[in-house]
């Protein structure tokens, strides 16, 4: 940070050698060296130093005639000068060696002019030496003696930069004068070296008959810090006080002021009218009031007055604004710069040889600067100090948010005659401070934050711009033909800013993008084109908040968040007969079969020297699939162990069948698509799908700017191919191509969502890829940005935003099946779910009907045959009982016959 601002404040100096200072006469000098001292917040080379070579000296040929090209030398406060720690002796003897040093000089003699913030001990030294000291800030970097708001000096080489503080709190008092307010309540820093700008205030309002009540605040973690916040806040509501004074000179490093506002916003006093927060930050950055910051942190529902003096107007407002270097550096460079062309028109200077700091000095003093980074610049002559300067009053809150309600001018003590008596007459506060009318408005017929009826320019594009579908007969003209998400935003926006508009279609029905390889100097054409022609005011619709479009034209705050995604054809049912096994894989199938049949060679082997030889082969087997199938045997395991190993059959069976069931009203009940595309990576890899996206969109530069050996630049160079084949115009063109057959339409993310919910024959895939967010559109610097930006963070907060997603996304369920189901009877089972059972089963029919047809044929045919019969011996061979007894029956039978 601390770099920062030094290679600012570099910058900031190099330019100056580019102003041109107006010569009105040849001027015959000596030249003469320069040196300046800039200091630095820590040790290391100035960067001034180190690009000065790559700058030429000041433009102007008779004041480059008398000065040599200036060098810089770099004097480190916490090194070089070691300022909190040495003392006079040692910072003489540190600027000496520097200057030795780097400019390779004559030691502090060659010392031409030092500038930086203010260090009590160093103005010591170079008010001793004579040497000039333009100060930019009041204070020092990190650590400060004493600080030149309190400093009861008269200095003679100080040229002051910044306005003195004094001047500053003066302002604000004048203003508590100005509303008759007699007390007030000021949170400030606990450390004295880091309050005396609030010091000093405070003993100005006592002087004026202001009572401030003081707390501070000692800096300790954030959540100690919101404690001791919270119980000066809850003491500010029970003294039933109504002004409070935040005073932060510090704030960069301990962010008070935004702590305070925020704590506040939950005490519910932002919200309340009879409050008013002044704002005291003496570098007038004011971070926490800054307009991104007020969005992030929700003080923009500020309706109390929240206050602050500027040196500039917010337009105006530099980002070199900030304490030590950073405040007024471009405008000590030019100081210091156009000083030389006052030094060279002096009669002495030309008649000295040697560079003369006296006359620098008065140089300094006498220069004018009309408008100056910090406003005008001027000096008196004698202190050094700045005139003639004013300060801009801005309101940050209230329904008048970021508006200038006033301004404040330094006005000097002058004499006049009254009664003949010369008299000192002190300017009166009502004299110094300047109220403006906010609520004044032009006698035109200008509404709200726009003037006219203003142009608003739109894409159609569904479901944010459509035509309406009105029934025949009925004509509408105007804006009442179209509707959609962005005409029902606009029209709310209308009603809440009061503005007139009229809705005028794109050229080309395009977004906008460059058609040149350098955005700022391409040709744009849709609704970039149309407001970079002033031919709209605003850009609506769903255009993404690009950085090729904003570096052209300023956009909204987000509207709503969206992506890039695919859109694809749905994909077919693929009918399977035998979806009934998809349950279970082929190899778990298997498992089961081979567990059956491992089960039923187990019961053969256990029951295989058995003299009653149940389980044989065949019933063995029989036994098995009877248990699995769940139908049981006619007769069961008598032996311990044959019993054990049924108990754990069973159990497993239980669990086959158990978990199947679950799993198989699942599996019939759900559609078996074929393969879908459902990523880039597989879509760059498919060659028998056509790739579109629209023409001249963000999505297609995104793809056409992807790196070369990225998906997305493989998917650019399909859609590419064939003279572009694959750009259409808009995103129904698109859509249209996917409902045709193999295509694809890579494009904006909710419009792809609405096309799968309208449209039956599309879906959506894939995670949505560069992120972007909907804004609306306008010109660079457009004055109803800020306005724009609060209506539509109250909508979000609100919820109307929300609200209308699910009117155009969520209630469009055209193609849901949750929907139809809802509205249809409920779906049942068909053939085509079940038809693989059917199959099996006949399979198991015709079978069974196959063997019992050959064992008839067998048996006749051994009917038939001249050797039937078969001797017993052979016959009862391998029997079990029961069958030797069924034999022997048989055979008595037909012994009998």
């Amino acid at each position: 940070m601390k770099m920062n601002r030094d290679m600012s404040l570099v910058k900031c100096f190099l330019l100056v050698v580019c102003v041109v200072v107006p010569v009105d006469a040849a001027v015959s000098c000596t030249t003469l060296d320069f040196v300046i001292g800039i200091l630095s917040p820590k040790a290391g080379e100035s960067p001034l130093q180190k690009d000065f070579d790559d700058f030429s000296t000041v433009t102007n040929e008779e004041v480059n005639k008398c000065f040599n090209t200036p060098n810089s030398v770099s004097l480190n406060v916490d090194d070089v000068l070691n300022i909190p720690k040495s003392g006079w002796t040692k910072i003489k003897k540190g600027i000496d060696d520097a200057i030795g040093f780097q400019a390779n000089t004559k030691k502090h003699l060659g010392l031409s002019v030092v500038v930086g913030p203010f260090y009590q001990n160093l103005a010591m030294i170079l008010e001793d030496w004579g040497i000039p000291y333009v100060v930019t800030d009041y204070t020092g970097f990190d650590w400060s003696d004493i600080n030149l708001v309190d400093s009861s000096v008269k200095w003679k080489n100080i040229v002051e930069v910044r306005p003195p503080m004094k001047e500053f709190n003066g302002a604000i008092v004048d203003y508590f004068v100005s509303k008759n307010w007699e007390s007030a309540v000021m949170i400030m820093p606990e450390h004295p070296r880091e309050n005396q700008e609030c010091q000093n205030l405070a003993h100005q309002m006592v002087e004026h008959n202001i009572s401030p009540i003081s707390y501070t605040l000692r800096y300790q973690n954030e959540e100690e810090m919101k404690e001791s916040t919270d119980e000066v806040l809850r003491n500010v509501q029970l003294l039933e006080q109504k002004r409070i004074v935040i005073c932060s000179p510090r704030d960069e490093k301990y962010n008070l002021i935004q702590m305070v506002l925020e704590q506040a916003k939950l005490f519910r006093m932002l919200v309340d009218e009879s409050y008013s927060f002044f704002i005291l930050d003496p570098s007038t950055h004011l971070k926490a009031l800054s307009e991104i910051n007020m969005y992030r942190t929700g003080l923009f529902t500020a309706k109390c007055e929240l206050l602050a003096y500027r040196y500039t107007d917010i337009s105006n407002d530099s980002i070199h604004f900030d304490t030590g270097y950073g405040f007024g550096a471009a405008d000590a460079a030019r100081i210091i710069n156009e000083a030389k062309y006052y030094y060279i028109t002096d009669n002495d200077s030309t008649k000295n040889t040697n560079f003369s700091r006296e006359i620098y000095l008065k140089a300094l003093k006498t220069v004018k600067i009309a408008r100056g980074e910090t406003g005008f610049i001027e000096f008196n002559r004698t202190t050094g100090s700045r005139i003639g300067y004013s300060l801009s009053l801005y309101n940050y809150g209230g329904a008048n948010l970021f508006s200038k309600i006033g301004s404040w001018e330094k006005m000097e003590p002058y004499e006049t005659e009254i009664d003949n008596e010369t008299t000192e007459y002190i300017p009166d506060p009502a004299d110094r401070l300047t109220f403006i009318d906010v609520n004044e408005t032009d006698t035109g017929e200008s509404r709200g934050i726009f003037r006219d009826m203003e142009p608003v320019v739109v894409v159609l594009e569904e479901p944010f711009v459509m035509y309406r579908d009105l029934p025949k007969g009925i004509v509408v003209t105007g804006n009442d033909r179209f509707e959609g998400f962005t005409i029902d935003l606009l029209d709310r926006i209308s009603r809440d800013l009061k503005f007139n508009y009229k809705i005028i279609l794109s050229p080309n029905n395009e977004y906008g993008g460059p058609r040149g390889r350098d955005p700022s100097e391409a040709e744009w054409g849709g609704i970039v084109g149309e407001i970079l022609a002033k031919n709209a005011t605003l850009g609506m619709g769903a255009i993404s908040i690009t950085s090729q479009r904003q570096s052209v034209i300023d956009f909204s705050l987000g509207v709503v968040g969206t992506g890039v995604n695919i859109l694809i054809h749905k994909p077919e049912e693929v009918l399977s007969i035998f979806q009934f096994l998809t349950p279970f894989s082929l190899e778990l199938w298997m498992a089961i079969i081979g567990s059956s049949f491992g089960v039923s060679i187990l019961y053969f082997l256990l029951d295989f020297r058995s003299k009653e030889r149940l389980f044989t082969l065949k019933s063995t087997l029989w036994f098995s699939l009877g248990t699995l199938l769940m139908k049981g045997s006619e007769f069961s395991p008598k032996r311990t162990s044959q019993r054990i190993l049924t108990t754990g059959f069973l159990f497993f069976v239980l669990i086959t069948v158990s978990t199947y069931t679950a799993n198989m009203a699942a599996f019939l009940t759900k559609k078996n698509l074929e393969e879908p595309v459902d990523s880039f990576e597989q879509l760059a890899e498919r060659d028998d799908i056509q790739i579109y996206t629209v023409e001249n969109s963000a999505t297609m530069n995104f793809l056409k700017t992807s790196a070369e050996s990225s998906v997305y630049h493989q998917i650019w160079e399909k859609i590419a191919r064939d003279n572009h084949k694959g750009l259409v115009p808009n995103a129904t063109v698109g859509r249209r191509k996917v409902e045709e057959g193999a295509a694809a339409f890579i494009f904006d993310s909710m419009i792809n969502l609405y096309s799968e919910k309208r449209y039956c024959k599309t879906q959506s895939v894939s995670a949505p890829i560069l992120l972007q967010e909907h804004g609306i559109a306008m010109m660079n610097g457009a004055p109803f940005k800020s306005q724009l930006n609060i209506e539509l963070l109250l909508l979000k907060e609100e919820g109307f935003i929300q609200a209308l997603r699910k009117k155009w996304w969520e209630n469009t369920r055209y193609c849901d099946e949750d929907f139809q189901s809802r509205s249809s009877k409920q779906v049942s089972f068909e053939l085509d779910h079940t038809a693989g059972v059917f199959i099996v089963g006949s399979f198991g029919l015709a079978a069974a009907l196959t063997l019992f047809i050959c064992k008839k044929i067998y048996v006749l045919g051994q009917r038939d045959s001249p050797f039937p019969t078969i001797r017993k011996e052979e016959n009862s061979v391998g029997r079990s009982p029961e069958e030797k007894l069924i034999y022997g029956l048989t055979e008595g039978k037909q012994s009998t016959v």
